[in-house]
């Protein structure tokens, strides 16, 4: 393959991977996911940018010493204190220049030969006690292309080091070059054993065949070809010979791309599967209500047959009752007694009935109302306790520190909180579950009193049309006795059997308002537990308007940088 094809493959690579960005860019911008916008950002601007050659390691390992000896001059400060307080970026210019760019990061410019092709990030130390420099360090290693790892020869062994290089190579993918610096302080069998340490570590990190160089910046000084700066040189000739330094600078874009798309996959999948276990959430809460209601609806059913049975029973003595005191005999030594001022009249007796029947019925009402509604309460608390109990485990789904959505993860945790909230007070009020309890006893006065008691009395005026005497008037004589039971004989069966049909009727009347009334309290309170999930129902709702699209089109996305990324390292052979 000529140059020339290359170089034309090369630049429409470039713009292959740089419409990538720009599509990938908008979509995190459209997920507000800050972090990766600023990354593909700087992924974007660096397309365009020198091979970059970044070089790490702990505070006192000998970063600086070691780019002043590479490039022969004195870039970067050297003191027995750390030193490098900002990340340095050093390229070619034309004369020597020193621009800050930002409060951490500077930008040097040298009229150097090496760096027309390449350059150079001095960042400060992987241990640093000074404020942010680990985090800035971080943040500059995913726009690295090659990365030099420099140690102390006299010790290779340091945690943090070893930390930082898992984040290069396991979370970037970065190729790493090591470099054990400052080879003049330590002994020749202690440096060999050293060589062999740091080899040994990197192999157990998947890097085979590690590159190592042996460096002294005092024997450079010196003049001394043990420096080990001359392979260095070599090294980074070799990289950027006849444009390979594009390839691998693409693919550099590329590894670091595909850890940004990895890092967007993970958090939309945390987020797909927080939605899902949400959405379970949703239909369970709306399927146990719907169980719920069912048998809270079979209770209130059990509730009122019971009732209407207890008004059966009763009614059927109160008939008999009545039947007996409509008799011939009975009439009539009431009308005689009444004349007399011995007994009641028959007004009396009536009224009478209505209260004994009224008392019966309240008495026994009261203990079967009673009951029916604490099985209805404790089926309620049931459901809400269970409603709360899945809100507990959805609202447990670990979330890790590195979470990109966390915005959206506390606005979750938030409905879920206020549903709980909610729920809770419903459980716990003590005002609603007296509402339940005694809603059924607090309908008694309305349904007896003015509708089935009442009946009892205007039966009889009704029927009779005025038979019955004006007992206080005290006009009634023996014969006007006989005729006024002579007229109750007549009608006693018609009186009866309205008064019978009277009392069935009234059955009827009962049961429908007692259902209407229980019905309307159970639809209350299940409209009450519902609307406490409203909110978490419209935010599943929403998260699903937003979520489905957003992975549909990112999977898009997706496809996209893996054909592209498989037919560039394809052709570049890497």
């Amino acid at each position: 393959m000529s140059n020339v094809i290359l170089d034309d493959k090369i630049v429409q690579y470039k713009f292959r991977i740089d419409e990538l960005l720009k599509e990938l860019q908008q979509f995190t911008f459209d997920i507000q996911i800050k972090d990766l916008q600023e990354l593909i950002s700087s992924l974007k601007t660096n397309i365009n940018e020198p091979f970059l050659f970044v070089v790490i390691g702990e505070v006192k390992s000998g970063k600086s010493s070691f780019i002043n000896s590479l490039l022969n001059e004195t870039i970067c400060k050297v003191d027995a204190a750390p030193c490098t307080d900002v990340i340095q970026k050093i390229i070619y210019s034309d004369s020597k220049s020193e621009i800050d760019l930002k409060k951490d990061y500077r930008q040097v410019g040298l009229p150097l030969e090496i760096l027309k092709t390449i350059a150079i990030v001095d960042t400060p130390g992987t241990n640093t006690i000074i404020k942010n420099h680990q985090e800035i360090t971080q943040k500059f290693i995913p726009n690295s292309d090659i990365v030099f790892f420099v140690f102390l020869s006299k010790n290779p062994h340091t945690q943090s080091s070893w930390e930082m290089l898992d984040y290069i190579s396991e979370d970037w993918r970065k190729k790493v070059v090591f470099v054990l610096h400052q080879a003049d302080v330590a002994k020749p069998e202690e440096l060999s054993v050293n060589l062999e340490k740091l080899r040994e570590y990197a192999i157990k990190r998947d890097i085979e065949n590690p590159r190592i160089f042996v460096t002294s910046s005092e024997w450079e000084n010196a003049g001394d070809e043990r420096s080990g700066f001359a392979e260095v040189r070599d090294f980074i000739r070799e990289t950027v010979i006849g444009g390979r330094h594009y390839q691998l600078k693409l693919v550099s874009i590329l590894d670091s791309t595909e850890r940004a798309v990895t890092k967007i996959s993970e958090s939309l999948e945390l987020r797909k599967k927080r939605f899902d276990a949400d959405k379970e959430i949703v239909e369970r809460a709306k399927s146990r209500l719907n169980v719920g209601k069912e048998q809270s609806n079979y209770e209130v059913r059990g509730l009122i047959d019971r009732l209407v049975g207890n008004y059966d029973r009763i009614a059927d003595e109160v008939k008999i009752e009545f039947r007996e005191g409509l008799s011939v005999f009975t009439l009539f030594k009431k009308s005689i007694n009444s004349l007399f001022r011995k007994d009641r009249s028959i007004g009396e007796w009536i009224r009478d009935l209505q209260q004994r029947f009224e008392g019966r019925l309240n008495s026994t009402f009261e203990e079967i109302a009673s009951d029916g509604a604490k099985q209805f309460l404790e089926g309620v608390r049931h459901l809400l306790r269970n409603l709360l109990e899945d809100l507990v485990r959805i609202k447990n789904i670990p979330m890790r520190d590195e979470e990109l959505f966390r915005k959206i993860g506390e606005r979750r945790n938030e409905v879920i909180d206020d549903v709980r909230q909610r729920v809770a007070q419903l459980l716990n009020n003590d005002a609603f579950a007296n509402s339940l309890k005694d809603s059924p006893e607090s309908m008694a006065p309305t349904i007896f009193g003015s509708s089935i008691l009442a009946l009892l009395g205007t039966i009889i005026l009704t029927v009779t049309n005025g038979a019955f005497f004006d007992i206080t008037g005290g006009l009634l004589t023996g014969i006007g006795v006989l005729l006024a039971s002579g007229i109750i004989i007549f009608k006693r069966g018609k009186i009866i059997h309205k008064f019978e049909k009277g009392l069935d009727e009234g059955k009827k009347k009962f049961r429908a308002d007692l259902t209407e009334k229980l019905n309307a309290k159970l639809r209350s309170v299940y409209d009450d537990i519902n609307m406490s999930f409203v909110e978490f129902y419209e935010y599943v709702s929403n998260e699903e308007n937003k979520l489905l699209p957003m992975m549909d089109r990112f999977t898009t996305i997706n496809s996209e940088f893996e054909e592209l990324a498989t037919t560039i390292k394809s052709n570049f052979k890497v």
